[in-house]
């Protein structure tokens, strides 16, 4: 970079809305390869953000900033790792909040959040 200038992180900083989502998103791809079939990645993301909105309905004004599944290194299992954004009850809000959700296949091959 000029003046021998290196960048302290790939993310936007915090605050900047809705429009630094796909940023983040990109972050989130780039911080660990694709491992699973694109149909159940695809199932997975859609599955753990229905859920972490679920989980969070205390909240106010929540968004899913950016979302990956990958296989779970230590189990036949996958984790939906979540960047999020939102007002816990007490008012406070903050992008940047992180979730991780763990799934396992099932015999008949779909998925259950353990």
């Amino acid at each position: 970079m000029p003046g021998g200038t290196t960048p302290t992180s790939e993310l936007p900083p915090p605050g900047e809305g809705p429009a630094a989502d796909p940023l983040i998103q990109q972050a989130l791809d780039r911080a660990s390869r694709p491992d699973l079939p694109p149909a159940d990645e695809q199932h997975l993301v859609a599955a753990g953000r229905a859920a972490w909105l679920a989980e969070t309905v205390r909240y106010t004004q929540v968004r899913i900033q950016a979302a990956t599944a990958r296989r779970a290194p230590d189990r036949d299992g996958a984790v939906v790792r979540l960047v999020w954004a939102g007002a816990d009850p007490a008012g406070t809000y903050l992008d940047g909040r992180t979730a991780a959700l763990h799934y396992i296949r099932n015999g008949e091959g779909s998925w259950t959040r353990t």
